[in-house]
Formats: structure tokens, sequence, C-alpha cells
């Protein structure tokens, strides 16, 4: 006869699964740091087992003293939400059983705005890290929906949090992402076609960018292999209060659907598939390192030799055609231009890689523009070469160094030629001041004479002589006098006008820093 005896649940996970989670993501991550500078300190040291829970009084005088001015404060993401709120508690949790590195536990709070409770929300948060004898910071941000809600408030969560970082003294920032929060982010990556490192995108330990000069900080996830269930059952095995955003809730985002009508299907499709999956994102993960590994290798290769922020096409067009994508965007980070869709980046290899037309190349990527030239590839200001809409009015140089050209962006400089340079050519400084000297912009067709012994040509020849490229000939101003060229910005004086002498006045055009518009 089959035995009725009901079958005992197996045990939930302990919370010290949860403990040395923390606390080997703050050891490992600290040891990395005191690698990189070469000296070890407090938060890298040996991880020590966390005593046994001590009293609530005695946590309270043990939190209060605590802090160690040497050691890093430890920044927590805190939202108030169950994923933060277990987080939160664990870290308080090391640090009062005087575990190495978790000394200065702080919290930030970052208030998107966009829910009626938010207030609410802050006001929990005090609360809750009040209790705690934890520090906390209150971020308000304005959110950008040019690409979507969910998007323009990671975008702004995490720029706030790397800031309240930086101010802090702060090297480590550790947010509550779970192991269900993984395999969702793998899902809307893939729905969107992103690849192995949007796939992998989820990682336990990654840089974090911020604009402050001065020392890296790190985001870490500890708690990236742990379940929500886990979570879950943390929260009621301590009593925790947590809050719940009703947004969460809401299918019409694309996460939330994938959580409420995905993601149980496939529990009951395959009961481990949050393990499986996890080893999946980590072998894509694996894969997209080896890739950036390739990529920088052949960066290194591509910008040998040539100028600072310039990228060479030959060595570029001489890489197999697999890797050139991911040497394009490695460049392309590595200047800070917005990263680019797969079909934009190919696009911009096709137009660089094409023979004939290279003045023409242009591949707008946000506030930059791609261009090439003299086999050469960079980046400059978007419509930094646009011709100005108008011509300047007619102005009498009284001697001044220095004329504004309104509209051109740029300053006409004046400078005497000195004793030692006598040999340099220029202008007469009485005739310059007789007539009123105007700028206008090219029309076309216009000649003009830099050399004495050479007869005058067109400018669109001297350019192309001089290697002046197309796309920035636009932007040089051509200073008149009388209805007479008698300079243009990149060439020089008209011949026929200047000659050798000190005494005589040299006229520069002050523009666009560089061809790279550094």
């Amino acid at each position: 006869m089959a035995s009725s005896r009901k079958r005992r649940p197996k045990p939930e996970p302990a919370d010290g699964v949860l403990l040395a989670a923390l606390q080997r993501a703050v050891a490992q991550a600290a040891g990395a740091f005191a690698t990189a500078t070469g000296s070890a300190t407090a938060s890298g040291a040996a991880p020590a087992a966390p005593r046994a829970a001590m009293s609530a009084q005695r946590q309270r005088r043990a939190s209060a003293g605590a802090v160690n001015d040497a050691v890093p404060p430890l920044i927590i993401a805190y939202s108030g939400g169950p994923d933060s709120t277990v987080l939160l508690d664990l870290a308080c949790r090391l640090r009062d059983a005087a575990t190495p590195g978790f000394a200065g536990v702080r919290a930030v709070h970052v208030h998107h705005g966009l829910q009626d409770a938010a207030d609410g929300w802050v006001e929990h948060c005090r609360r809750q890290c009040a209790v705690r004898a934890v520090p906390l910071d209150v971020c308000r941000v304005r959110v950008s929906a040019a690409r979507g809600i969910e998007d323009g408030a990671r975008q702004a969560r995490y720029a706030a949090l790397a800031q309240a970082a930086v101010q802090a003294g702060a090297r480590l920032v550790l947010t509550a992402h779970n192991a269900d929060d993984r395999i969702e982010t793998f899902l809307l990556q893939w729905l969107r076609g992103a690849g192995l490192d949007g796939l992998a995108g989820m990682a336990e330990s990654r840089l974090l960018e911020h604009e402050a000069g001065g020392a890296p900080l790190r985001l870490l996830r500890p708690l990236v292999e742990v379940t929500r269930r886990q979570i879950e059952e943390y929260l009621r095995r301590h009593g925790l209060e947590a809050v719940e955003d009703p947004s969460n809730a809401d299918p019409r985002h694309a996460r939330n659907a994938l959580r409420l009508q995905v993601l149980p299907p496939l529990a009951r499709i395959r009961a481990g598939y949050r393990k499986s999956g996890a080893r999946s994102i980590e072998l894509i993960g694996e894969a997209a390192d080896v890739l950036q590994e390739i990529a920088r290798a052949d960066l290194a290769a591509c910008t040998e030799d040539a100028p600072p922020r310039m990228l060479r096409l030959d060595r570029l067009a001489a890489l197999p055609p697999a890797r050139r994508p991911y040497t394009l965007r490695a460049w392309l980070a590595l200047h800070g231009a917005a990263a680019p869709s797969r079909a934009r980046l190919l696009e911009a290899l096709a137009q660089a890689l094409a023979s004939g037309g290279e003045g023409r190349m242009l591949v707008r990527l946000g506030a930059l523009e791609l261009r090439r030239h003299g086999g050469l590839l960079f980046l400059r200001p978007a419509g930094a070469a646009r011709r100005p809409a108008t011509t300047g009015e007619p102005f009498t140089w009284r001697g001044e160094p220095e004329v504004v050209v309104g509209g051109w962006g740029g300053v006409l400089r004046f400078r005497p030629i000195a004793a030692d340079e006598a040999a340099a050519p220029g202008f007469d400084p009485d005739w310059l001041r007789e007539r009123p000297l105007e700028v206008r912009a090219r029309t076309g067709g216009e000649r003009f004479k830099p050399h004495a012994l050479r007869p005058s040509k067109r400018l669109k020849h001297l350019f192309q002589e001089a290697g002046v490229p197309e796309f920035a000939r636009a932007a040089l101003p051509l200073l008149w006098r009388d209805g007479r060229l008698i300079f243009v910005a990149g060439l020089g004086g008209d011949a026929r006008w200047v000659e050798p002498g000190a005494g005589r006045v040299a006229i520069e055009w002050a523009g666009e820093p560089s061809l790279l518009g550094a």
C-alpha cells in the first residue's frame, strides 16, 4: 500500500547563502582595486565569517562607531522595494558583524518622480535607514522618455548613483538585481536583437561610467544568482517592511509582460530554467569578453602610427570582415561617440571603406559626425563645417590684434611680423587700414594666387593641393578688399598683396581648433 505521508518541502536556503554572496562580491571587488593600486586596504582584506546576530541595542552601538574614515563608503541603491530592502539588511548585518569592507554602508534613493506614491517611498526609506543607522542620500532626477520611460529611468538612475558615489568618496555601488531580473533582461535584449554584449548585459560586476575624473567606480550585483523567491522568503523570515511599485504589475511594460506572462510557462516546461539560463548568459559573457580583447588588439593595430584620435583605414580594411565592426565600435566608444545600431555601424563601415568620394563621407552619431580624409577616419562635432547663413558686414581694421567674425565661429588674427621672421610674407598695415574689409563665403569659381611664381588657380584646385577636405572648405572664410580676394583661410594671403618684411602684418584664421574638432 502506498504511503499516505506527504513529501516534506525542501528547506529554504539559509541566510548564510545570501550573506556569503554579498560578502564574496564585495571582497573580490575590493581585492581587484587593491591589485590595481598596488596597495591593500581594509576593504580588501580577507573576508571574515560574520558573527552571530547581535541584539538591536548592540547593533546600533556597533553601527554608530563602525564607520572608519580609512575605508571608502559602500553605496547601496535603495528603492525601498523588496530586493533592495533585503540587500540593505544583509549589508547592515555584515557591517554590525565588523566584516571587512562593510564599515561605511550608505544608502542612495533615486526619486524618479514617475509615481504619485514616490514621496511616500522616500519617507519609508528614511525611516528604515534611521532604524539601521544608515546615512541616506535622496537624488531627484528628471527622466527623458526619448527612448522609452524604462530606458530613460534606468539611465537617470545610474547617473544619479554614480554622482552620489563620487560625492561620498565611494568606489563600489551595489544594486539588488536578482536571477529573475537577469533572465528578464536577457529575453528583453534578445527581443530587441541585441548582440553578445547586450545578451550578457547584466554582469555581476562592471565599471560604472561617471563624468567626474579620478578613481573608477564599480557596479556590483551581488544577488544576481539569488532567485526572487529566495528574496521574498528572506523578507518573510525577518518580517521586513518593503514598498511595492504598482507599475510592476502593469503588463504594458515589456519587462512586466515577460515576468507575468512568459516566465511562468517557462517554469512549467523546465523548472530549472533560471540555472540553465544563467549558465548560457555566462557563456555569452565569456564570448563577448574574448571578442572585446580581439577588438582591442585590432584597434591598437589600426591606430598605430596614426595621428591622435584617428584610425587608419588601410589597417581596418586588412582585417577579416567579421572583425571590422567590433574594431570600429571599440574606437567609437573610446572617443565618446553615441553607440550606433548595427545597421548604422555597417553603413559607416561601407562608407569608410568605399573607393572614391572620400570627402563626402558623413555618418552622424549623436553630437558627432564620422568623416574620412587622407586614408584616416576621425570624429568631429556634427555640423562643424557648415557654411554661415550670411556674409559679414564690411569692417574697418584699426590695428586690433583680433577681429571676431560673426556667424563663422572664429576670429581673424592680425599678427605683426617680427624682425627674426622678416622673410615671412605679410600685408602692409597702412594698406589694410585704408579700405573696408569684408568676409565672404565661397560661391564658386574664385581664383587665388598663393605663390608669386605660379599662376592663379581656382580655389577648388588649391584646396585639393593643400589637402583641405572637401567637407571642411565651406567653413573657411574668404577676406576681400575693394572686390579683390586677398586672404583665404587654410591657404594664406594672395601673393599679389603680400611681401616679406618686418613690421608687415600676417593674417591668420582661428576657427575650429583642428580637423578633429578636438
